[in-house]
């Protein structure tokens, strides 16, 4: 009886009271981990879908085509035309993004090639952690693409692009 109660015992029950201290800090971090690697593979794919709508934008100006590749380069975020924006701005212009859609604006009667095409697509993200949903419940993301007109799509009569 006095084998049970010496040190052994003891010591399994702190490394039971040891265990059930540290076990919350360990799922915490690796719960933390889990949702940074989703943020980063949400921001990657919107930024991936920012250049993919430039890469469109930039040879055929045509915005709900532009949207649509962009779109179509993220369904894992669940984009709609919303989500993204397209403007054409003049090439020295200081405006990086859509937000002043007629200011240094390239219209489509006087695009010519230079001009910059400007995709920006937004979302928010939401982590699934508790305890950082709670502190942050939604993080709002965004990236734009800037690239120069390479081809000016004619207008009319013909509508397509190659």
């Amino acid at each position: 009886m006095s084998r049970l109660r010496g040190a052994s015992g003891r010591s399994r029950g702190q490394s039971l009271v040891e265990f059930a201290i540290t076990l919350p800090i360990i799922v915490f971090i690796v719960l933390g981990l889990i949702d940074l690697g989703r943020g980063v593979f949400a921001y990657n794919t919107l930024a991936q879908a920012a250049r993919q709508g430039n890469r469109m934008a930039i040879v055929d100006q045509d915005v709900s085509r532009v949207q649509s590749a962009a779109i179509a380069a993220a369904p894992t975020l669940g984009l709609g035309s919303s989500n993204v924006d397209v403007c054409f701005k003049e090439a020295d212009t200081s405006e990086r993004d859509c937000n002043a859609p007629s200011t240094d604006n390239c219209p489509a009667a006087s695009r010519v090639i230079g001009c910059l095409a400007v995709v920006e697509a937004h979302t928010t993200f939401t982590p699934l952690t508790p305890v950082i949903s709670t502190l942050w419940s939604s993080i709002a993301m965004s990236s734009t693409s800037i690239g120069p007109i390479e081809y000016v799509c004619p207008v009319s009569p013909q509508t397509t692009c190659p």
